[in-house]
């Protein structure tokens, strides 16, 4: 065969063997990124609680309506069942806040006013489209996906980017509503929550932060919780100090409203305990 024939084939073959071998290398490290992202996400929900009971003596300060109110307390959760925040003055139950996957028990205990209603009553978790099981997450540390009550299967619908020495999980695919779940990048522990509007001309926000991580049951949770919600016509802050958390179980999960107290509106109940001062 003619040398001058081999060579163009020559040349052919190596070209394609090049071209193959670039691809395969593009989806070897393709595959590696999505390996990686896989492991990350992964570790970022085993840093959940695993047990069904999370409790803890609190300090409570809501900053609304021009009003800053301090008060002692209790939080009582149970996964998948209720959580409970009780507000007390001097020893005293003034307020609890209690919340299920059925409804929201709200109670004003200096007036005896309640309020028993769905989510959709209570503004600002309307507006954030929060239902028990996304503001069970927020109170547990974990990341959620609006609608479902485990994020655990659908990992893959979280994209993720860098952000300094922070790594940022969102939910692009999410209609109406951005939501955000920064985590520590050395330790894969949630530090902030960000749900938002994706039209820019709407300015409500709602931002949960953590803080002071401790060991609970051989996981870490956040001594402190600071849920900032601005934009919605009243700026509001609630900010949850606890101390002591533990896994106990020893307590009543459901609030029994005496025969004598009075419905009001979510509202009503939210603006007296604000009040209380």
């Amino acid at each position: 065969m003619n040398i001058l024939k081999i060579l163009p084939l020559a040349a052919l073959l190596l070209s394609a063997c090049h071209t193959t071998k670039n691809i395969q290398n593009t989806t070897e490290h393709t595959k590696a990124i999505d390996n990686a992202e896989a492991t990350y996400k992964r570790k970022v929900v085993q840093n959940a609680q695993t047990a069904n009971y999370l409790t803890s003596r609190v300090k409570v300060n809501i900053n609304a309506a021009g009003k800053n109110i301090s008060c002692n307390g209790r939080l009582n959760m149970k996964r998948n069942d209720v959580i409970q925040l009780s507000l007390s003055f001097l020893g005293f139950e003034v307020g609890r806040l209690e919340f299920t996957p059925q409804n929201v028990l709200l109670i004003d205990r200096v007036n005896k006013q309640y309020c028993r209603g769905n989510y959709n009553e209570v503004r600002f978790l309307q507006q954030a489209n929060l239902d028990f099981y996304s503001l069970q997450s927020i109170f547990w540390n974990e990341i959620f996906i609006p609608g479902q009550h485990n994020a655990n299967n659908s990992l893959n619908r979280f994209h993720l980017s860098s952000a300094g020495d922070h790594t940022l999980l969102s939910l692009p695919d999410a209609p109406k509503l951005d939501y955000q779940f920064l985590t520590q990048t050395s330790t894969a522990l949630l530090d902030r929550i960000t749900v938002q509007s994706k039209q820019a001309e709407q300015k409500g926000q709602l931002v949960c932060k953590y803080a002071s991580f401790v060991n609970v049951g051989g996981k870490p949770f956040p001594k402190s919780i600071t849920l900032n919600i601005t934009g919605l016509g009243k700026d509001a802050q609630l900010d949850i100090q606890l101390t002591g958390p533990n896994n106990n179980s020893d307590w009543e999960t459901r609030t029994t409203v005496k025969d004598t107290y009075k419905q009001r509106s979510a509202d009503d109940i939210l603006g007296r305990l604000i009040q209380m001062n």
